[in-house]
């Protein structure tokens, strides 16, 4: 299913997560050709731990670029504000969320433009700034509105039909809506709920819930909490940076997110909210180098000088995992934080990649224009997006500004269609 990677630097604003220390029993050995994991259960939560190295050879697969849009082209079909999100429906056509325009552009599989459908209001098919799209069972595209959080539903043929019913804050409070994705029958959402008061500052709950189509709450996945305390404020960006773009719906409606910052660690859930387990891997924690955590301390910084007196501190490490993908034949796709580092020119990144079963694989190097930490990455099927200068025109359009110097000024924004299939690329 899809899910896209540059939003998590540009709208963090979430929770890391304290792993709970598991005491191991009974563990058994899994017997996946030279697999040297293990899977152990203890208190009823399962673990798959991996390796540093997966049982197949690294692979490096050049991608074919099928097209691209946007960028230098003077096409009035090809301007793009700020591109959030990217889907493809029954019929194969594309589906590019502009979120800046506030508008839906629709092509066809090889890139001709077809429809616009959706524009920026308030009244019946209108919505703002959005962040993501899906399709409902019936085939309709959902548009998921942030503030105040809404799913406008729309036809194909851009007709309003109303709104998707959202589950009630049960004691009150501020909601957001950060993400949306549907699959296997399982409607998730992202959800954020504030809660102010003098005495105890500034409260965020942000999690992943599955709705049915009356807004009814059916499960919840994750759940976690922060804020500020007013009397002494202090912004973390750990604690902000949690799971708000590193998770996904699986084709089977299974729900995958890494609520850790400081762990390598993919969460998956049954559709029903249970957990099915969690998959580990001995992984080398990254530092922060100077550039990154003065970038980091300017964004952070941003929202920080609208609470007096608010101090920002920023992590030495690097988040673990970046983001997560899971794709039509069940394989995991995890970019963690060294395959989204120090690439060679022309290297999109160095994926993890793990089979149905949670078991490393192989590191997979794909080559082709794209920058992981820059540009925003969407797998759909078997096309891989990359929307170019997507972080930095996302804080522009938020008003965050000196985050780069002025010989890095961003490129017009282009998206790039890539084939994604071949044997090098399966988790086998």
């Amino acid at each position: 299913m899809k899910r896209g990677l540059g939003g998590a630097l540009a709208r963090g604003a979430l929770v890391a997560v304290l792993v709970a220390a598991l005491s191991f029993a009974g563990a058994v050995v899994a017997t996946a050709g030279d697999w040297q994991g293990k899977v152990v259960t203890a208190d009823g939560k399962r673990t798959v731990t991996n390796p540093a190295l997966g049982f197949k050879e690294a692979s490096t697969v050049a991608m074919e670029e099928l097209w691209r849009l946007g960028g230098d082209s003077e096409d009035e079909e090809e301007f793009f504000g700020v591109i959030a999100d990217i889907d493809i429906d029954a019929d194969g056509l594309v589906y590019l969320l502009d979120s800046q325009i506030a508008e839906v552009k629709i092509y066809t599989k090889d890139g001709e433009f077809v429809r616009s459908i959706g524009r920026q209001g308030e009244g019946p098919g209108e919505f703002r700034f959005p962040n993501a799209l899906f399709f409902t069972d019936d085939g309709n595209v959902a548009v998921v509105q942030t503030i105040p959080g809404k799913i406008v539903i729309l036809s194909k043929e851009g007709d309003p039909l109303g709104d998707h019913p959202l589950p009630e804050p049960e004691d009150g409070g501020f909601q957001m809506l950060q993400g949306a994705s549907a699959a296997g029958g399982n409607t998730v959402l992202f959800m954020n709920r504030d809660k102010y008061g003098q005495a105890e500052g500034w409260a965020r709950s942000s999690f992943l819930v599955s709705v049915d189509a009356t807004g009814n709450e059916l499960a919840r996945y994750a759940d976690k909490t922060h804020g500020i305390d007013f009397a002494a404020p202090v912004m973390e960006d750990a604690p902000f940076d949690t799971f708000e773009r590193r998770w996904t719906v699986a084709p089977d409606g299974k729900v995958y997110a890494c609520t850790s910052y400081e762990n390598y660690e993919v969460h998956v859930w049954n559709a029903d909210g249970s957990l099915d387990r969690v998959i580990t891997r001995e992984y080398k924690h990254r530092a922060r180098t100077a550039k990154e955590k003065d970038f980091m301390a300017k964004m952070m910084g941003f929202w920080a000088q609208r609470i007096p007196n608010c101090e920002v501190k920023i992590h030495d490490q690097c988040k673990d995992i970046e983001s997560v993908y899971v794709r039509d034949d069940g394989s995991i796709w995890v970019l963690g934080s060294n395959g989204a580092r120090d690439l060679p020119e022309g290297t999109l990144g160095v994926f993890d990649l793990y089979n149905k079963d949670g078991q490393f694989v192989r590191n997979v190097t794909l080559k082709g224009q794209g920058d992981p930490l820059e540009d925003n990455y969407v797998f759909v099927k078997d096309r891989f997006y990359v929307v170019t200068s997507f972080l930095q025109a996302a804080m522009s359009a938020q008003g965050v500004q000196d985050l780069y110097d002025e010989e890095d000024d961003a490129e017009p924004m282009a998206v790039i269609c890539y084939k994604l299939e071949g044997d090098l690329l399966a988790a086998r």
